[in-house]
């Protein structure tokens, strides 16, 4: 199993949507895929998938991770709690979650889609320990000028930890500037061209905020699994 880091150098720039996404288009070309919630900073990754009613079942000391189709799997902290109640998790609590997530359930995918938290943060860093030297990774922003630096940092971090960054993704490509994006593509493209990654624009589409629409990823899959 291949693990498939998405994160970001900031939040609310749609990393969950990429993760679901990039897992539904890989699973309609065949591959057998698993996906799991890490982001527990707003683990909503079930709410694209509508498995949260599923019953949890085990098997020996392992979960099972819900069925979503044939080839997709999924797992996260969503489905453990109801709707509307806060929880409140401290580093070794998450950190246990994350270790149950990576360690205690049952994934069967060739490929393992990691929803993770945004920025550099304690638990980001623990996530990117366990997966040294054997992850692939995305990395989601925006085309605006202000994104550069945050995912620059991510990009050495994820370096830092032997991670290989597979592909930048611009999200909600056409919903700033024209003039902005090129000046943002531009300034990424050195980088790109001096690790091996892939500029990937996701254009911006209204209806991503309600469905998976995994044609609009085929670019990234092609990046992820190449």
């Amino acid at each position: 199993m291949i693990p498939v880091l998405v994160t970001s150098g900031k939040g609310g720039v749609g990393k969950t949507t990429v993760a679901v996404n990039l897992a539904a288009n890989l699973a309609g070309r065949g591959i057998r895929v698993s996906l799991m919630d890490a982001d527990l900073m707003a683990p909503n990754t079930h709410l694209f998938l509508e498995v949260n009613k599923e019953r949890l079942r085990e098997a020996g000391k392992m979960l099972l991770p819900l069925r979503v189709s044939e080839n997709l799997e999924f797992m996260g902290l969503g489905v453990f709690i109801p709707r509307g109640v806060g929880v409140a998790l401290n580093y070794e609590k998450t950190s246990d979650f994350i270790t149950t997530l990576l360690k205690f359930v049952k994934w069967s995918g060739d490929y393992l889609i990691i929803d993770a938290p945004p920025g550099a943060i304690d638990i980001n860093v623990r996530l990117f320990k366990e997966l040294r030297g054997r992850a692939r990774a995305v990395i989601v922003g925006e085309p605006h000028p202000f994104a550069v630096e945050d995912n620059l940092r991510m990009l050495d971090l994820l370096r830092f930890f032997d991670i290989e960054v597979r592909a930048l993704v611009l999200n909600k490509y056409g919903m700033f500037s024209e003039e902005l994006a090129r000046q943002v593509v531009a300034e990424y493209e050195a980088y790109a061209e001096k690790y091996g990654f892939r500029i990937v624009k996701v254009p911006w589409d209204t209806e991503l905020q309600t469905r998976t629409k995994p044609e609009l990823f085929d670019e990234l899959a092609e990046a992820v699994v190449g």
